[in-house]
């Protein structure tokens, strides 16, 4: 039907659902075809409905986008049926348009409960009191999931966010819902307010001695595009010559290759493109997934040094395309990729035009197109060799077999890369790496300036790594707190002082709490030798020939973890003064470091014995 007649049947089965009819003919979900025409997916009285492709992220599998009512207990499935229809042509006034993930996980959580009143022979959601819905709150805390451990705040606060929506909903039908917990909320329920709040991310970082191996393993792959490329080009020209299996196999056997080897070869080339994009870009699967053709781009600025983009989706936030900043690897991996994708592509076009000679209006064909860009595309075998988007389950089922393959113990989950990446950049702007100076080509966290270069960029990812700086800022605060922390440098003496006084003052529960509040306050930066706390710039400290300008700065601040950085420097400076070639000036200039180096050590502790011993 056209666009004019498709919205008008949508508002005729939203208007039906508000006034506690449905209508099972009226439509509910449809794609829109190449002419502009749409195509109905489902209607309100389906016991399955599917959900168009659009509402969902990419690498989302076809039974992720179905509602099967069936699974609802009878005397509740009518309700349910108005509830849904009303959310997915309408929403809930305050809150933006549901995500089909959204529509989803509520929809599950809903049946869980819906089944859990079944059990107790509650046939209304009318006769749902709070003392019942708190009965339901104490069933799901004493719930194990797959590892036997209980449901985490965040998966119970979904669930019970699901009955505050099932409670707005609800009041269409004749059937209405009280709400829940009139003084209460998901989220305090679940314990994420208050003093029983989850104050730290869940999600793990991956360790160095799993990271390294893991991105080192995939450039050596990246490498390797070539040969494995021209492999699978010769095989596709034997083919279309007409050769047989043995032909093909005997030539593959003179090259060192069987078939089997090639299209495993070909699959953890792909994973590689994968994980250097994951690694090197903080961006999420999903939108991993969504990355097409082109979709690499360089800018330059009056300087003339080039800055490397890519473009994508981001779906999670609703914010849409986006830009991120990348490094020079991550262009190479993305071109080994299109390479890979290009056969794939090449079958669904070829597909596609088939479709549209035997029936311009197959609804297939919108969506193969949306997949006919694509990347990261797979065949799958189960469903006559269907070619797709990988699902994000299948990417990260290949980057564990990828990890299995580097021999690294370590499960891989969706997060973790974009959590790595922003502690990664995090911790650069505090002296243990330098790879935010060639990532974001800047030298510090400032978020408002990197957000201001473009307004795709992902705001959320740099306030990942803004919290992850602040994260690590608040550590080194409380480190400096403790009675017997050694510091010294010119700003040392003030944080001994102040850890002394005994007047009263403003009390925290403790130094973790007093350093979180006074985190923001301070300005800390490294300089790769000690702490800065100086707000402003224009500083050589720590730099270049500069390296022991810091040791007699009163903005600088050193502590345990940079001792052995000053040592390497005296070591050094020790050798420097047994040079006979360097004149009076440099000689000059070699004691002055030394005399900054001795005294920053032994303001660490160091005796005039630990001295000798690090000379010799």
């Amino acid at each position: 039907m056209n666009e004019a007649k498709f919205r008008a049947e949508q508002l005729k089965a939203l208007q039906a659902a508000e006034t506690e009819v449905i209508n099972p003919n009226a439509v509910l979900t449809g794609v829109r075809l190449e002419d502009g025409s749409y195509h109905v997916l489902s209607r309100c009285g389906d016991d399955a409905v599917t959900l168009p492709d659009t509402v969902f992220a990419a690498g989302t599998r076809n039974n992720q986008k179905k509602l099967n009512f069936l699974r609802a207990p009878v005397q509740f499935r009518e309700t349910l049926r108005i509830c849904m229809v009303v959310y997915i042509l309408k929403g809930i006034e305050g809150r933006p348009p549901p995500k089909g993930r959204t529509i989803v996980t509520f929809f599950m959580h809903a049946i869980v409960f819906l089944t859990w009143l079944h059990d107790r022979c509650i046939a209304r959601l009318g006769d749902v009191t709070p003392l019942v819905s708190q009965q339901y709150v104490d069933f799901c805390k004493e719930l194990k999931g797959q590892k036997g451990k209980f449901l985490s705040a965040g998966h119970l606060t979904s669930r019970f966010s699901a009955l505050e929506t099932l409670h707005i909903l609800s009041q269409q039908s004749d059937d209405p819902m009280p709400h829940p917990w009139p003084e209460s909320s998901a989220k305090h329920l679940a314990g994420l307010t208050g003093q029983n709040r989850v104050q730290e991310a869940k999600t793990e970082i991956i360790p160095d001695d799993i990271l390294g191996p893991l991105f080192q393993s995939a450039v050596d792959w990246l490498d390797r595009a070539d040969e494995i490329i021209s492999v699978r080009v010769q095989i596709e020209d034997w083919k279309s010559e007409g050769r047989n299996r043995g032909f093909i196999r005997s030539r593959l056997e003179k090259l060192g290759w069987t078939e089997g080897e090639v299209n495993k070869a070909e699959m953890y080339l792909q994973t590689a493109c994968m994980c250097i994009v994951l690694i090197t870009s903080g961006i999420r699967v999903s939108e991993l997934l969504s990355l097409k053709n082109q979709c690499a781009f360089k800018t330059q600025d009056d300087q003339g040094e080039f800055f490397h983009w890519i473009r994508g989706v981001s779906y999670k936030t609703g914010a849409g395309d986006c830009e991120w900043l990348v490094a020079e690897i991550t262009h190479r991996a993305l071109g080994v990729a299109e390479r890979l994708a290009g056969p794939l592509q090449a079958r669904l076009d070829q597909h596609i035009s088939d479709l549209r000679t035997n029936n311009p209006k197959d609804p297939d064909i919108a969506r193969l197109r949306e997949h006919s860009h694509r990347l990261f595309l797979g065949v799958t075998m189960n469903q006559n060799n269907r070619i797709g988007t990988l699902s994000k389950d299948s990417a990260l089922v290949r980057i564990n077999s990828f990890a299995d393959l580097c021999r690294l113990d370590w499960r891989f989950a969706p997060h973790q890369f974009r959590r790595t990446f922003a502690v990664y950049a995090a911790h650069s702007a505090f002296g243990d790496l330098r790879y935010l100076r060639d990532h974001f080509k800047h030298w510090s966290l400032d978020m408002t300036i990197l957000y201001a270069m473009s307004r795709l960029q992902d705001a959320d990812l740099y306030d990942s790594v803004g919290l992850a700086a602040l994260g690590i800022k608040t550590d080194i605060l409380e480190h400096w707190l403790e009675p017997d922390a050694i510091l010294t440098g010119g700003a040392a003496e003030p944080i001994r002082a102040f850890r002394t006084r005994t007047e009263a003052l403003a009390t925290k529960e403790d130094r973790a709490e007093m350093a979180k509040t006074m985190s923001p306050l301070i300005h800390l930066r490294a300089t790769g030798v000690a702490w800065c706390t100086a707000d402003t710039g224009g500083c050589n400290g720590g730099q270049g020939i500069e390296k022991t300008r810091c040791g007699d700065c009163g903005n600088a601040v050193i502590d345990e973890s940079r001792k052995h950085v000053w040592q390497s420097i005296y070591v050094q400076q020790l050798e420097l003064l047994d040079l006979t070639d360097i004149g009076p000036a440099g000689t000059e200039r070699v004691e002055r470091d030394i005399r900054r180096c001795e005294a920053v050590l032994k303001g660490l502790g160091a005796t005039k014995e630990d001295l000798a011993n690090v000379a010799s």
